[in-house]
């Protein structure tokens, strides 16, 4: 796979945890970091000022033209049956979406590593930690799942799975943890089925990282908004359909997009004004949160996106990513249809990534 210079390159990533500091901070760098973003911006504005960003609904013709190199390549993902937690329906159907990816050939799978559970230290509270290890309820039950030892571990193989992917993508560009139920759990305790905040984790595990979170779920990511104000490293980007208590502040954007509402160019637009934070910003790494409820057949959605909307969206965050040379790492999220409906959401997503990464 051809990639931009990361900003770590592979033999400066390890799997004991640690990542490289980034070029801001290493000082000599920094200047050829600045010029790398100036540039970035500039190629922007005239893209911008030309297209008007409708470039990814191009580039979704181009990329099925790149189909064939794209099948040639396998995306690295995180991923081990503990995460589909038993009697769960909600994480068992992870399971069908691994097996299709697999079965159609477009990923290397990579079980983690047992969760070093030291690394959630300060991430969650002391006490919800030690309730959701233990069982105590009611914390232990509070992103609204029953607790279970199954449960519990479910949640911290996919943190594990998680870290491992982003020591993957800051190494090679990109990586997939095959992973749900994160970005609503705040610091007090679990909320909206998610037991602990695995997209705010990368940013607490490792603060000379500068995070972005592009969360593109139907749902807003109002916990990762919460630790946005938390961890001055962290950055969230929300749109969604659904505004579920995201208000935004300084280092958190809420992008309501309604498209029978708003447009068939919304989510589009909308992208492109998170593009520009995210060249503002200058990350280290970006988390992409690729939701699957925004589909226009989801029972919970109001997104309304339709498959090739939600291909538009996938493209537009990918390029986003490659072109400015920032790694990616991304999840999937929601999706209340069916699993097998559900698995084929992210499989699409998959797709979109290899594709933009095969040129």
């Amino acid at each position: 796979m051809h990639h931009r210079a990361w900003t770590t390159p592979p033999d400066r990533c390890d799997l004991t945890g640690e990542v490289p500091a980034p070029d801001h901070a290493r000082g000599g760098a920094a200047r050829s970091r600045a010029r790398i973003f100036r540039a970035a911006r500039v190629r922007a504005s005239r893209r911008h000022a030309v297209t008007g960003y409708h470039d990814a609904r191009g580039a979704a013709r181009v990329c099925r033209a790149r189909s064939r190199s794209a099948r040639m390549m396998r995306l690295h993902m995180s991923y081990e049956p503990a995460y589909a937690a038993g009697g769960v329906a909600l994480f068992a159907r992870l399971a069908v979406a691994a097996r299709a990816l697999d079965a159609a050939g477009l990923v290397e799978t990579h079980p983690p590593a047992p969760l070093d559970r030291g690394v959630l230290r300060g991430l969650h509270a002391d006490d919800y930690l030690e309730a959701f290890h233990q069982g105590v309820e009611p914390l232990a039950s509070s992103q609204g799942i029953a607790w279970s030892p199954v449960v519990r571990d479910a949640a911290y193989a996919m943190l594990s799975g998680q870290l491992a992917a982003a020591r993957h993508a800051q190494a090679h560009g990109i990586a997939m943890n095959l992973a749900r139920g994160f970005h609503h759990a705040v610091f007090e305790r679990g909320s909206g089925f998610c037991a602990l905040n695995g997209l705010a984790l990368l940013a607490h595990a490792w603060p000379h990282l500068r995070v972005f979170v592009i969360d593109c779920d139907e749902h807003g990511g109002n916990g990762t908004e919460e630790y946005a104000a938390r961890l001055p490293n962290l950055f969230n980007a929300s749109m969604f359909g659904t505004r579920f208590g995201c208000i935004g502040h300084a280092r958190s954007w809420p992008f309501e997009v309604r498209l029978a509402r708003d447009g068939a160019d919304a989510h589009l637009r909308a992208l492109a004004r998170i593009e520009a934070l995210v060249v503002e910003h200058a990350p280290d790494l970006i988390v992409y949160q690729a939701g699957a409820d925004s589909h226009e057949r989801d029972p919970k959605g109001l997104s309304g996106f339709s498959d090739e909307a939600l291909v538009e969206r996938d493209l537009a965050v990918f390029g986003m990513a490659r072109r400015l040379g920032i790694p990616i790492v991304f999840v999937v999220a929601g999706g209340y249809q069916s699993a097998l409906d559900v698995a084929r959401v992210n499989e699409a997503t998959v797709r979109s990534a290899l594709q933009v990464y095969a040129a």
